[in-house]
């Protein structure tokens, strides 16, 4: 057997629907991967782990003065409800946090600009904001062909900094209340945190010759609100069931793990779980592949690594070798790779970035009918992965060194946020 862009492909349009952190959706597409995994007689099982999540039954945002008028808002999973009745208060538009911005936040409900990350988090707490909006889109969106985010407040806000009362908007809509000087507003939030269930799908086949050397493939499966995520990352989970595929068949000397992470859209919490699960066998992980995003028609096929620059240049060298154009740089790369960097086990991302104009991620036009996926381009990185997978899984000496070099460990901290604790 071999692999096939074709059949990966088909599968992909099986499975493009939204598969949201913890949702029916998303144990629904996470059996029909066991399913697939089943018929080629490849050992599997599901591994449900618990998630930080929400429910918000209500979310409101009226300008009161000096004129009235009410927005659409989605209100952040696990924020903070209102009092009953709702809140009303001054706002106050503090761009990016200068601390200009901060000596005039206290007590307000304060916008910013973009998304809400865990250091802005933390300044505007410290400041004794009532309340936080975020905006998302652009000016120039269409009501009728955009959505409104819904975001979360993640544990590594909460837990380190306690809770607020955060909404998300239009940025049509947020240019238009500090366009006009809103100077006051009432908000309501209804809202309840909950724990919910996802699931990661494992499969494991074992190596013939060097069993307790272990190659790790993963990719993500679940999606964000309102995406169907074919492209991210339904694109990479076809492409690692096509590897799977193919070792099932031709038997590898080393031992293969692949794993379908869920949930990785809300913090990367699939592989975390993971690798916490499975801490004692991390130390046989020679290497992880991780496939995040693939098959845009227009775009380019990258490498981003987490390990050293001799890690590097062997990839590529092989990428060369093989006429496969691929840039290949030392660098951590948001997704399921870092678990496994942050407990020493080397990393290669292979990824195909759709160009500025023909990628959508993260948003409705991630579909089949934005007409910006083939299966030729999903091909390309299906190619490059089969390629590397046949030259490390059975190698007579493994060539890639079990290390993450100083650069790539102090990112992978910061990312994690383990330098400020």
């Amino acid at each position: 057997m071999d692999v096939s862009a074709r059949r990966a492909f088909a599968l992909l349009k099986e499975l493009a629907y939204v598969r949201v952190s913890g949702s029916e959706e998303e144990t629904k597409a996470a059996l029909r991967l066991k399913e697939e995994i089943e018929k080629c007689g490849v050992a599997v099982q599901i591994e449900p782990f618990c998630v930080k999540s929400g429910i918000v039954k209500k979310a409101l945002l009226k300008v009161t003065a000096p004129y009235e008028k009410t927005y659409e808002v989605t209100g952040y999973e696990r924020s903070l409800s209102t009092p009953e009745g709702g809140l009303d208060g001054e706002f106050y538009y503090a761009e990016n946090l200068l601390p200009v911005h901060l000596k005039n936040c206290k007590d307000k409900i304060v916008m910013i600009n973009g998304r809400l990350r865990r250091a802005d988090y933390e300044k505007l707490q410290n400041a004794g904001v009532a309340a936080i909006l975020t905006f998302s889109g652009t000016t120039l969106d269409r009501n009728s062909e955009t959505d409104c985010d819904i975001r979360k407040l993640r544990e590594t806000m909460t837990d380190a900094f306690g809770f607020n009362v955060a909404l998300n908007m239009r940025a049509a809509d947020a240019a238009e209340i500090v366009r006009r000087g809103a100077a006051k507003m009432h908000i309501e939030v209804e809202s309840e945190c909950i724990d919910a269930q996802s699931r990661n799908v494992c499969a494991v086949i074992e190596g013939t010759k060097y069993p307790d050397e272990i190659i790790s493939f993963g990719a993500h499966y679940d999606s964000v609100h309102f995406s169907t995520g074919v492209y991210d990352n339904m694109s990479g989970s076809v492409i690692i069931m096509e590897l799977m595929r193919y070792f099932s068949v031709h038997k590898p000397d080393r031992t293969l793990k692949f794993n379908w992470y869920g949930s990785e859209e809300q913090g990367l919490l699939g592989s975390k779980a993971w690798v916490e699960s499975h801490a004692d066998e991390l130390d046989k992980h020679v290497l992880m592949v991780n496939v995040d995003v693939a098959a845009a028609t227009l775009g380019q096929n990258a490498a981003p690594t987490l390990a050293t620059e001799g890690t590097v240049g062997y990839l590529d060298a092989l990428m060369k070798e093989h006429g496969m154009a691929c840039s290949v740089k030392l660098d951590i790369y948001s997704s399921d790779c870092i678990p496994f960097a942050d407990h020493g086990v080397p990393a290669i991302n292979l990824c195909r970035f759709g160009t500025q104009g023909a990628g959508y991620i993260h948003d409705r036009r991630d579909n089949l009918k934005s007409g910006y996926l083939d299966e030729k381009a999903l091909d390309i990185t299906l190619q490059q992965a089969l390629m590397l997978a046949k030259h490390v899984v059975n190698a007579q000496v493994f060539p890639i060194e079990r290390k993450i070099s100083d650069e790539i460990r102090k990112k992978v901290d910061e990312y994690l946020f383990k330098a400020t604790k």
